[in-house]
């Protein structure tokens, strides 16, 4: 996997902007706390806090960002890394799954049918030419689950899309950011997920490059609800994917 690693200076500078964009939702979430009798529905921001903060940053790095939607309703944005045409995504470790990336993890006891995420799996076959030899075998299952899969996309302008994108570049990698018990960002982990047998496979751990990440006992008292309760990110249910304009 080094050869697919990101320059040492790049991935400090995305852990950096993680960090910085979760502190900037963390000082969003007190100030909503303060002035309105009630707030929960600003959990399930933090993740265009952190996207937002890589984008606002992204000139200092040569990052290119676009504006994509995964399922009806949610927004996010892919990141392009510079010359080498590496489409990335930030996703929220809590549901995520690298045995299954395409399968999104539900907190708590849920015991209904986890949701497919169609996109991932459809962008993952950016990598479709990447040799995977030495990390996994092909099985039957990981075929029948692309085929499963493909059945998701039901729209023939989101199929070109996928199209284009799977064409356009060279690499898709996923991030993803852990929130500890104590609601601090943890750990940040690099992935290339291969379209073959639906798992991601670890590029690099980047947790050595977080600092600043301490939250203060108000900080925590304010934000720790949501973490707690049994609302479920509506990220955690981000099927389909449509692309739309270029930033």
């Amino acid at each position: 996997m080094e050869q697919h690693k990101f320059d040492s200076n790049d991935s400090l500078f995305i852990v950096e902007a993680i960090v910085e964009g979760y502190r900037d939702y963390v000082d969003h979430r007190k100030e909503r706390h303060r002035n309105m009798k009630i707030s929960s529905a600003f959990a399930w921001t933090k993740g265009n806090f952190i996207e937002s903060k890589l984008a606002e940053n992204s000139g200092s790095l040569h990052l290119s960002y676009r504006r994509a939607k995964a399922g009806l309703t949610w927004d996010y944005l892919q990141f392009i890394h510079g010359d080498t045409k590496k489409l990335f995504l930030i996703k929220n470790a809590a549901y995520f799954n690298k045995d299954r990336f395409s399968q999104a993890v539900l907190p708590g006891n849920i015991n209904h049918k986890k949701p497919q995420r169609t996109y991932l799996h459809e962008l993952s076959k950016i990598n479709k030419h990447l040799d995977f030899a030495d990390t996994s075998k092909t099985t039957y299952y990981s075929n029948e689950m692309s085929e499963q899969l493909s059945l998701f996309i039901p729209d023939t302008q989101a199929k070109d899309e996928l199209t284009h994108l799977q064409t356009s570049y060279n690499e898709f990698h996923i991030l993803t950011y852990k929130i500890d018990e104590a609601y601090q960002i943890s750990e940040i982990m690099h992935y290339l997920p291969n379209p073959n047998d639906n798992r991601a496979y670890l590029i690099e751990d980047l947790s050595q490059y977080i600092s600043g990440a301490e939250l203060t006992d108000e900080e925590r008292d304010i934000i720790a609800p949501e973490q707690d309760n049994d609302i479920i990110d509506p990220a955690a249910f981000d099927i389909g994917i449509l692309e739309e304009d270029q930033e």
